[in-house]
């Protein structure tokens, strides 16, 4: 039986993948690395920061480049560049309005602690989730299972009366790892990326209290 539900932020509930890259893009330019759409996503995609950089900074044989440095410049571009340009996925509001009246909600999250705070403040959502783990939290992130863990841990449930609302592959492989339940939508990958997922949809109003109950 359900009795939370964790969403995952960015590409679930915001719009704003295409302003983590830019932000990558920008930090990584001025170090000598030019980050291409296929970089970011092999790398980047429902990944830390911290996991994502370690790997490219290994893996292009970048010298002398503090990640903890890079991590939080990046963090300070994202902050301006959503100030101005946030959207969010049409429904999820209503969605998340609407499950807070009956469950108990959270977010995990591969996006710093700052990076969520910011987002949650420009939606007026701080108040409607119990919980947030952010990439500050773990030591291992999407796809391994730590990050949902951890969520059920401080919700003090047992993960398998967890759903997840989730847009990558990392993430679905994250949260079904840890034992939840998982929801996929493909605001971000294709179907064919997301079959590890209970179910897909294309649009939140599918998340229908049949469905929940059906999980």
């Amino acid at each position: 039986m359900i009795e939370n539900v964790i969403f995952d932020m960015n590409g679930v509930i915001t719009d704003d993948e295409h302003l983590h890259e830019l932000a990558t893009q920008k930090v990584f330019e001025t170090i000598g690395l030019t980050i291409t759409p296929e970089i970011y996503r092999q790398y980047c995609l429902g990944r830390t920061d911290a996991s994502a950089f370690c790997d490219m900074i290994k893996d292009f044989q970048l010298k002398n480049i503090e990640v903890a440095s890079i991590i939080s410049e990046k963090s300070i571009v994202y902050q301006q560049l959503v100030a101005d340009n946030l959207k969010v996925y049409p429904g999820v509001i209503m969605l998340i309005e609407r499950l807070y009246q009956k469950y108990p909600l959270a977010i995990t999250t591969s996006s710093t602690f700052e990076e969520v705070k910011t987002v949650l403040n420009e939606l007026y959502l701080e108040n409607r989730f119990k919980t947030v783990v952010s990439a500050n939290d773990v030591q291992r992130g999407k796809p391994d299972p730590e990050p949902y863990v951890l969520t059920a841990e401080k919700l003090g449930v047992l993960p398998e009366n967890c759903l997840v609302i989730e847009d990558s592959e990392n993430g679905i492989r994250s949260a079904i790892a840890a034992g939840m339940k998982c929801i996929a939508i493909t605001n971000t990958e294709n179907r064919d990326k997301l079959t590890l997922a209970h179910y897909i949809i294309e649009d939140y109003s599918e998340i229908t209290n049949e469905l929940l109950e059906s999980l």
